[in-house]
């Protein structure tokens, strides 16, 4: 609806004349040819964490980006790991599989805090499930007394419940699509499921039907932890051949046994299970998962006493196995 005298004001302006000074004005086509042409900017990202709440201290541990422009990869992209000062909740655990040992080797957050805000800048930021990360990162941010609000977010778990075929997890969004999962692997990997995701993202955001592809990209500040295990031919006394009369602590999970079976096969061979790691523990025994404190008070203890040495279940299988031999002879 015209405002009153709209008319009125078009008739009498008919008859005016551009003023001179406003002629020597030229528009600039530059301007007007860009903002026609300005491209859309979108980052997908994902977090890894040691749990699900940040109010309850829990932390990021690693950080994937991936940056869409218009609507294909550019091919610049972040993945990141940290230390989060504090172990993984279990069930964190198995969803991501980075080791409580392996994170406390790597840097803190604080060093790519500046690196990750100055990727995400003012795009949209993309995510499957985005406020559980865009939390996540809030979170880590006010811990370093900086400030950082997405412009906008779009989350593809909720692009994807509107076409309502029941689950929206990322396997079964990606399955509905025929994207492929398998670089994931065996655990959540941050920069795989960003990359998941950009697919996801390209197939019903911008209705792809070929949605485009991004190489792995392999944490760029990983720091490769010290080995847990000494090789055999490190081991201080080489020639011992059994468990009989030295001392055994358990740390993780074994994989052919449990841990009381393990417990009642050192106990018969003669030797003696300790619950803790001790001054006088000759062996650590690292399984699969191994606790960041026994690790870390048998490093404290090896720096001081020169034991216990670490060693993998195949290892004590062996001094078990010696010691049978040596029993039944």
């Amino acid at each position: 609806m015209a405002r009153p005298g709209s008319a009125h004001i078009r008739a009498k302006g008919a008859g005016l004349q551009m003023p001179a000074w406003l002629k020597r004005i030229k528009p600039d086509r530059r301007s007007s040819v860009a903002s026609k042409n300005l491209s859309k900017r979108y980052v997908v990202i994902d977090c890894e964490t040691t749990g699900l709440s940040p109010r309850s201290g829990d932390r990021v541990i690693s950080f994937a980006a991936i940056e869409i422009v218009d609507d294909a990869p550019t091919g610049r992209a972040l993945n990141l790991i940290f230390n989060p000062g504090r172990k993984s909740n279990p069930h964190a655990l198995r969803v991501h599989g980075l080791a409580d040992h392996v994170l406390r080797h790597q840097p803190e957050f604080v060093t790519a805090a500046d690196e990750i805000r100055g990727f995400l800048g003012d795009a949209v930021i993309v995510g499957h499930n985005v406020s559980f990360d865009v939390g996540f990162l809030c979170h880590e941010f006010v811990q370093l007394g900086l400030l950082w609000t997405p412009a906008e977010q779009i989350c593809t778990m909720q692009l994807f419940a509107a076409i309502g075929t029941g689950s929206t997890n990322l396997d079964s969004a990606a399955a509905h699509f025929g994207i492929d999962v398998s670089a994931r692997g065996r655990f959540h990997n941050a920069f795989a499921d960003a990359e998941i995701t950009s697919r996801l993202f390209q197939t019903i955001h911008f209705r792809c039907s070929v949605p485009t592809a991004v190489p792995h990209l392999e944490p760029t500040n990983y720091v490769p932890p010290p080995p847990l295990i000494q090789s055999i031919d490190d081991l201080p006394g080489n020639d011992v051949g059994c468990s009989a009369g030295l001392a055994f602590a358990i740390t993780g999970e074994l994989a052919c046994m449990s841990r009381e079976q393990a417990i009642e096969a050192i106990e018969a061979s003669g030797g003696t299970f300790h619950k803790t790691v001790r001054r006088d523990t000759d062996f650590l025994v690292v399984g699969d998962a191994p606790g960041a404190t026994k690790l870390d008070t048998a490093a404290a203890r090896r720096a001081k006493y020169g034991k216990p040495t670490n060693i993998d279940e195949a290892r004590l299988l062996y001094l078990l196995n010696a010691t049978q031999s040596a029993q039944t002879r």
